[in-house]
């Protein structure tokens, strides 16, 4: 053998040893970490290299917690504030965090690295961050930006001045015409809050809250004077116009007529722009709240859904549907600016309406095949109060025969909505910051579980669920008690959604039983074969709750206590199980992860006092003698 022939052999066994050494360190590495994140993984800051996915949620969970727990400093013209991000409350229907994440969700992703199907690739990608890599993912958190907003403008309500609009002053006398003059308005102040906001996601993705400091900025009347002064001659035609006729058709149908008088339209008349930005004499909608609801009051009919109820098995129509007819605002608002200056005391102006179709219709009911029970679920509320379980019958009211076509997501906040005391829901007091509210929606959440429970009885498709933020015992699940199988809902998020991934329609039935305390749901249907059920929820792990937290604050009386109670943590998981008429069987597994929160206490601040001296009545000292 040649030297170089040689040399190229001993060249190529190297290699070869090198690639082989390579290959086992790789596929060692590879079969090390299974089940695992590989080497070199962090998420917000946090290294999850080597933890399994419980591990990491664990891990990741609490460091979340931690930074809500902390609060946000916040700085305004050189003001320190701190803001709360968790709003707490004894009931945690109406409990939120201000910074949205999902630490399972995250750590689910990292375990990706890896662990494809490819063994090679990922014996070779295991090896490569176990030696020089690095993957860092930022976490993915959401502001909850309108409650943000609303707690930094609590925090500094001096920062937030709103501008006075420029307006007509009309002074009225028995012996000329009115005279119309022009009171300036005046600028504003608001908070900045779109930097700060990117400020915080960025820093939130660190897992990490830095202070942040935020800029006031002025704010304009939309109109001024100058411009406005224009509109006085237009302004005067409309006054000496007046008064203004308005007609419509009551609920039983008669005429039903409104007069607008001098004094009321000069009230309402304003400088204004249109949508493209031109000037133009417009109405002032504010002033025309209490005119608007009477037209409202006494036109609108609201479209009715033909709704059924089932006796002995068998489904009954209890409602027919008709269609309604309601004030139309946008149509009717621009119909009368276009008015003003027009004589109505002949032709007066009608209110504008609009048809308003029933989503379901008596006509198509025959075709539906709602004929049996698909799936049902029950929870309980028994130690609930009675602004609690009013929410409840309330909320239930308003899915009670909601029909459910083939295809159809249904979004419960979408059906629940408006969450409003004029709407009928009651109020809870909550813990935010160091003040005690009213938060309207207690109770809603026993809706949301059991509506996913009933969803899964049913074998249907869940398309959005979140686990509430704590551990609330009255949803614990009744197979085992361990809590998993609660669903939160709170406006605008996060939702409960479902979709009915049937050929027929569901038809949704509440009842609520206030003296079993129980609320059920049942979806009615044609069954298609399919049988859906859940394995108890197992309980991971726990978390203490950790020690009493005291907060002072001027809301309570000197030394009274307000304590909203300990809730400790834990992570859960159970199995979501369709089998299907052919056999074949699909599982979707749910981890819930609930943060711990120590006991928080509200204490009302002492009164300041001043210590002072009596010192009783002068004593005259003696006059020194020589």
């Amino acid at each position: 053998m040649t030297k170089p022939v040689a040399a190229l052999v001993i060249v190529l066994a190297v290699l070869l040893a090198g690639l082989l050494t390579t290959g086992v360190f790789a596929a060692n590495m590879h079969y090390s970490y299974q089940g695992r994140i590989v080497p070199h993984v962090y998420i917000g800051g946090v290294d999850v290299s080597g933890l399994d996915h419980l591990a990491a949620t664990s891990t990741l969970q609490k460091t979340y917690d931690a930074m809500i727990t902390a609060s946000l400093t916040a700085e305004v013209d050189g003001n320190m504030e701190t803001i709360d991000l968790f709003s707490s409350s004894n009931n945690s229907d109406v409990a939120y965090n201000l910074i949205e994440w999902d630490p399972e969700e995250a750590a689910t992703q990292a375990l990706t690295i890896g662990h494809s199907k490819n063994v090679i690739w990922d014996s070779l990608l295991t090896a490569y961050y176990a030696t020089f890599g690095r993957k860092s993912y930022g976490a993915n958190v959401t502001l909850n930006t309108n409650r943000l907003k609303e707690a930094l403008l609590a925090a500094f309500p001096d920062a937030q001045i709103a501008p006075i609009a420029t307006d007509f002053s009309v002074a009225f006398s028995r012996r000329t015409e009115p005279v119309v003059t022009i009171t300036p308005g005046t600028d504003g102040q608001t908070l900045n809050l779109e930097p700060a906001f990117n400020t915080i996601d960025h820093d939130a993705g660190d897992l990490s809250l830095k202070p942040v400091i935020i800029d006031t900025m002025p704010t304009e009347p939309p109109v001024n004077v100058a411009d406005a002064q224009f509109l006085i001659p237009d302004a005067q035609i409309v006054l000496a116009t007046a008064p203004y006729t308005i007609e419509g058709t009551d609920t039983e149908g008669e005429k039903k007529q409104w007069t607008i008088s001098e004094k009321t339209i000069a009230d309402w008349i304003t400088p204004a722009n249109d949508e493209n930005g031109n000037l133009k004499l417009g109405l002032d909608a504010t002033k025309m709240i209490d005119f608007l609801t009477d037209l409202h009051d006494t036109i609108d009919i609201s479209a009715q859904n033909a709704r059924f109820t089932i006796d002995g098995g068998r489904v009954s129509e209890f409602q027919g549907s008709s269609q309604g007819n309601v004030v139309d605002d946008d149509a009717f608002f621009a119909a009368f600016e276009s008015a003003l200056g027009v004589d109505t005391s002949k032709e007066p102006l009608m209110v504008v309406t609009r048809i308003e179709e029933p989503s379901v219709t008596t006509e198509n009911v025959n075709s539906l095949g709602i004929k049996e029970i698909v799936g049902e679920a029950t929870t309980t509320f028994a130690t609930s109060h009675a602004a609690r379980k009013s929410n409840i019958k309330h909320g239930a009211s308003k899915l009670n025969g909601l029909l459910i076509a083939p295809g159809e997501t249904v979004s419960l906040l979408d059906h629940l909505r408006p969450f409003t005391i004029a709407d009928g829901y009651l109020p809870e007091l909550v813990i935010k910051g160091d003040e005690i509210k009213p938060e309207v929606g207690g109770g809603l959440c026993q809706i949301g579980t059991t509506a996913f429970r009933a969803t899964m009885m049913s074998g249907l498709e869940v398309v959005e669920r979140r686990n509430h933020s704590l551990v609330v015992s009255y949803y614990s699940d009744p197979s085992n008690g361990n809590p998993g199988t609660d669903a939160t809902l709170y406006d605008p998020a996060p939702d409960f959604k479902f979709r009915n991934d049937m050929p027929t329609y569901l038809l949704l039935t509440t009842i609520f039983d206030d003296e079993k305390s129980s609320l059920t749901f049942r979806f009615w249907g044609s069954t298609d074969g399919r049988t859906g059920s859940y394995s108890p929820p197992v309980v991971l792990t726990r978390t203490g709750a950790g020690e009493t937290q005291y907060k002072e604050t001027d809301s309570l009386a000197p030394g009274v206590e307000q304590c909203q109670n300990a809730f400790p943590g834990a992570t859960t998981n159970f199995d979501y199980n369709i089998i299907y008429a052919d056999g074949s069987m699909k599982t979707i597994p749910f981890f819930s992860s609930y943060r711990a929160l120590p006991r928080i206490c509200l204490v009302g601040k002492a009164v300041e006092t001043v210590a002072t001296l009596d010192v009783g009545t002068p004593i005259e000292e003696p006059v020194p003698t020589e």
